[in-house]
């Protein structure tokens, strides 16, 4: 059952009031575009600290990640970590014990859908308890879980409701559209195939093997390797698009921007 943008934002409210310590979650591969200032604004405003949490970073180089962690410091702590491959999760605790303004501490998890929340909890929990899917919203109950003796983490996910944007690649990216719900994937996926061409052209020769820079054509093509074919041998075009969406919303493609491009690209706009 899908949730009323206010009642969203009731539930996110509630999970920061619960809270010594707000984790936001980022995608790695597009900090700005998955960060919240709607939410930043209301954790400051309930005097709560933040620490920026950039996941999914085994899919983003080294020299990158840092460059990131230099821009966005200048706001707030930032680190970054592969929750999946228990990557940087150590220096994580260190983060949550540093900015923590006291001990022990109740930690919330919020973020956009899809950025690895319930992934994030269950590391944080210790044992895998928490369900976790890749569909927007899906995760639902309230409970406060003793992780360590001065760890404690709100173990709902704080999924952040998706504002009004333009651009569908955008709202693929921000985790608004699940594939499986969608009745016409093809404009989306074609939305989201020219930005990730935009910032990694060799991005479905690598996933897919295709060399082709047409999203019609690389849709056409994912069909036939995937054997998504109609009667006739006719590509799938839908089923087709919607597993190239659902191939970003897992990390099996990617691209990502260096922070001087994506404020450069800001302001041109």
């Amino acid at each position: 059952m899908r949730i009323t943008v206010t009642e969203a934002w009731r539930r996110v409210r509630k999970v920061l009031e619960d809270a010594d310590l707000v984790l936001e979650v980022a995608d790695a591969r597009e900090p700005i575009e998955t960060r919240n200032k709607r939410l930043e604004e209301l954790a400051e405003k309930l005097g709560k600290p933040i620490v920026l949490v950039l996941n999914k970073c085994d899919l983003v180089p080294f020299e990158v990640l840092e460059a990131w962690k230099r821009y966005l410091e200048r706001e707030y702590p930032t680190v970054f970590i592969s929750a999946k491959h228990r990557l940087g999760t150590r220096k994580l605790m260190v983060y949550i014990k540093r900015y923590s303004p006291r001990l022990p501490v109740r930690v919330a998890v919020v973020g956009y859908p899809n950025v690895g929340k319930s992934t994030i909890i269950n590391y944080l929990k210790g044992r895998h308890v928490a369900q976790t899917s890749p569909v927007p919203g899906w995760t639902r109950g309230e409970q406060l879980v003793k992780a360590k003796s001065w760890l404690y983490v709100v173990d709902t996910p704080g999924v952040i409701p998706v504002e009004e944007v333009k651009d569908e690649a955008l709202l693929i990216i921000k985790g608004a559209i699940d594939p499986a719900r969608l009745q016409d994937p093809l404009y989306p996926a074609i939305k989201l195939i020219e930005r990730i061409l935009k910032y990694n052209s060799t991005a479905f020769l690598e996933r897919y093997g295709i060399d082709s820079k047409d999203p019609m054509k690389i849709i056409e093509e994912v069909a036939r390797k995937r054997g998504l074919l109609l009667k006739g041998g006719r590509p799938n075009i839908d089923e087709a698009a919607r597993a190239i969406i659902k191939d970003w919303i897992e990390g099996k493609l990617t691209y990502y921007r260096r922070p001087e491009e994506y404020y450069d690209s800001a302001e041109e706009n």
